[in-house]
């Protein structure tokens, strides 16, 4: 064979397998099914996604609210649907391809790699492989997709560093803030852990390779960092922008102990540790193709004998060898974080002090994204061995790159199995028909008023499909409102929104209330969205919320207009026969799937109130609703806080509630989420000692001061 079609094949037979391994197998998984991966309006409608995304407020969602990551989606994911959607792709068919091309590009990472380190084959196939279909990726692969990309690049980010310092010049310097530019756009957790990989590179390069002089080490370094910050400007901008004026999205996620629980060291090297990977509830397991790596004895001997092949291969001699182990031991060091969170070892310590004592910190928190790091070392070190047996002998090198390749295979069943895109965040390709004429309707009404649609929902779990976020925004272009786990918008829209949902999910609300709260909020439309998988968050039921809504009818809201036929909404695992099933009249009527209820004189979003006579509440959220709900909403007049204005003016109605009690609150749902009224001088308040999971009264959403109980 001529050494040219050599070459060619010894190049393209590992990217052919590459390709094979990956693209099959997922495009025949789940066919015709949606997953619900990090934005559901990718696959609604990506055109819409992306003219949203260019500006940092985004007017139609939340009562308006400065976007948290949403500019992220600009480059590459954003083009990347688009441009499918746009070639006629199914919706289903372009997220297989999304993924498959992620896990390709991972693999084919570690390809170029171990070319520009001179490691030959067959180890460099096995690393790739190894590399490619690592049981990191199902981590993400289900609902965060987009955080997989940083895995992806690491790989190309520490070749391009490597041959910029051992050629000088411009061009390896710009390649590398191309590749940051596609893999860090919309996660610069994952980003900065997957950084450390390259930055590594620059001293042992100058100590051990002695590849690079210091002065070219620095330039190389400054050229890099000079055109990486020039293509990430644009999503750092946005990050600086929602960290100043956006609400503070990290105190509402998880904490810095919630993801210590599971960030174990012997996680860490068989690719895993994520907190969310081994979370579960009622229904069943988040994720559900991690089950099995806590369950099945044999899945975990081959994650624990893939680690000790790649620990028998760091014996081989090799130029590279000492980057790798200690790319290996810093990717375990910042994986396992603060664990054990209640006696971390000094550098967990000073991890868990760091993170809980500031913004950035607290940022970094999800030490399960420096797994990367862990996964690049052990794949190429098992590579390697492959490749120093093969050298040796031959047939018995031969047979380690097969046994190799099985245990990799077998490392990842989902792949094989069609479960990397789990049931329980599954929805059809196409919406149900009553939704899109929905939204439809919706649409053709004024735009001047919002949409706001109940119950709320910690996520919107349809019982015709999941699909993490509530389809009504992707589908059209009126302003909307609607109560989620993440709130948005600012402070006081927030807090008034949780006050009114909390009473309808706890049964509580005053019909009377709905309307003024409604006019107060620009909402021209009232939407009951009765298709929810009410169990899974125990959320408000269907039939209880829809005798609230008609039976009678309450003041200021107009006759339903229904779209779908009335249909019983039943759970599917928990029959949920309670008293609030049993309270119900005989043959209380089901309701249509989707009920839309103009608002009578509703008042538009952008408008001019009266400066004269304001309505000056001291309370917060809560508070207005029990206003509105005694008939003291309905006078027109400015509704203001008393806390922004300490001298009352003469011609002002004042108000007085109980409502703004200081209490701690916690994120974890979106009913019973209150502690109890902190007492002055509470001793369990000032220490802190609340469950990690609720924030202090100082954090909450209220705009108004806390008011603390005084005993007599």
């Amino acid at each position: 064979m001529p050494s040219r079609g050599r070459r060619a094949l010894v190049f393209g037979a590992p990217h052919a397998l590459l390709a094979a391994v990956t693209y099959v197998p997922l495009l025949l998984t789940a066919r015709g099914e949606v997953g619900a991966d990090t934005k559901q309006y990718l696959y609604l409608d990506p055109g819409r996604l992306l003219r949203r995304a260019v500006s940092m407020w985004d007017p139609h969602i939340g009562m308006g609210t400065v976007t948290h990551q949403t500019i992220g989606y600009l480059f590459p994911m954003g083009p990347f649907y688009w441009l499918l959607d746009r070639l006629g792709s199914p919706a289903w068919v372009a997220q297989r391809i999304w993924l498959a091309t992620i896990m390709f590009a991972a693999g084919a990472g570690v390809l170029f790699l171990l070319r520009t380190l001179d490691v030959g084959e067959p180890g460099r196939t096995v690393a790739a492989l190894a590399y490619a279909l690592s049981p990191y990726s199902l981590h993400y692969a289900a609902r965060i997709s987009v955080i997989l990309l940083p895995w992806a690049g690491l790989p190309w980010m520490v070749a391009l560093v490597a041959r910029g310092l051992r050629r000088g010049g411009w061009r390896h310097p710009a390649l590398f803030a191309i590749v940051v530019a596609l893999v860090g756009g919309v996660n610069a957790t994952a980003l900065v852990y997957a950084g450390l990989g390259p930055v590594l590179w620059f001293p042992f390069a100058v100590w051990v390779l002695h590849e690079a002089t210091w002065r070219r080490a620095a330039a190389t370094f400054l050229k890099t960092g000079a055109l990486t910050l020039l293509t990430s400007l644009w999503w750092i901008v946005g990050l600086a922008v929602q960290s100043g004026y956006g609400l503070p999205v990290l105190k509402f996620t998880e904490t810095v102990e919630t993801v210590a629980k599971t960030s174990l060291s012997s996680e860490s090297l068989r690719g895993l540790g994520y907190w969310f990977f081994y979370g579960r509830d009622k229904l069943g397991p988040w994720i559900e193709p991690g089950v099995q790596y806590t369950q099945h004895v044999w899945l975990i001997s081959v994650g624990f004998a893939l680690v000790v092949l790649a620990f028998a291969a760091a014996v081989a001699r090799w130029r590279q060898r000492t980057y790798f182990v200690v790319l290996l031991l810093v990717g375990v060091t910042f994986a396992v974080g603060p664990y054990p969170y209640t006696h971390p070892s000094l550098l967990g310590r000073v991890f868990k002090a760091a993170a809980n004592g500031s913004t950035a910190g607290l940022a970094m928190r999800s030490t399960g994204r420096a797994v990367p790091l862990v996964v690049l070392a052990l794949a190429v070190l098992l590579g390697v061995g492959v490749t120093r047996a093969f050298g040796a002998r031959r047939r018995a090198g031969a047979a380690l790159a097969v046994v190799a390749v099985a245990l990799v295979a077998l490392d990842l069943p989902a792949l094989w199995t069609g479960t990397v895109v789990a049931k329980n965040l599954q929805r059809p390709e196409h919406i149900p028909a009553y939704w899109l004429d929905a939204t439809r309707w919706l649409d053709r009404r004024s735009h001047d008023t919002r949409v706001l649609e109940v119950p709320g929902s910690d996520f919107a779990a349809y019982r015709w499909g999941n699909t993490v976020d509530p389809i009504t925004p992707g589908l059209m272009d009126r302003p909307y409102v609607a109560r989620e786990l993440i709130p948005w918008g600012s402070a006081p829209s927030a807090d008034l929104l949780n006050a009114l949902d909390r009473r309808l999910q706890e049964g509580v609300l005053e019909p009377q209330a709905i309307a003024p709260v409604a006019r107060l909020l620009s909402v021209g439309d009232v939407v009951l969205r009765a298709d929810l998988q009410f169990e899974r968050y125990n959320t408000a039921r269907p039939r209880p919320t829809w005798r609230l809504l008609t039976s009678p009818r309450p003041a200021g809201l107009e006759e339903p207009v229904p779209f779908g036929a009335p249909r019983p909404n039943v759970p599917s695992v928990f029959p949920m026969v309670d008293e609030i099933a049993l309270a119900l009249p005989a043959g209380a009527p089901d309701p249509p799937p989707v009920a839309a209820f103009p608002v009578a004189r509703a008042l538009p979003i952008v408008r001019a109130e009266p400066v004269s006579a304001p309505l000056l509440l001291a309370g917060d959220g809560e508070g207005v609703v029990d206003t509105a709900a005694a008939g003291l909403l309905d006078g027109g007049r400015t509704v203001l806080y008393a806390a922004s204005h300490p001298r009352v003016p003469a011609d002002a109605q004042l108000v007085l509630t109980d409502t703004n009690r200081r209490r701690a609150r916690r994120w974890s749902t979106v009913r019973e989420n209150t502690g109890y009224t902190e007492q002055a001088g509470d001793a369990r308040a000032r220490s802190g000692r609340r469950s990690p999971r609720c924030l202090p009264a100082r954090n909450r959403l209220g705009r108004d001061r806390d008011a603390t109980a005084r005993r007599p």
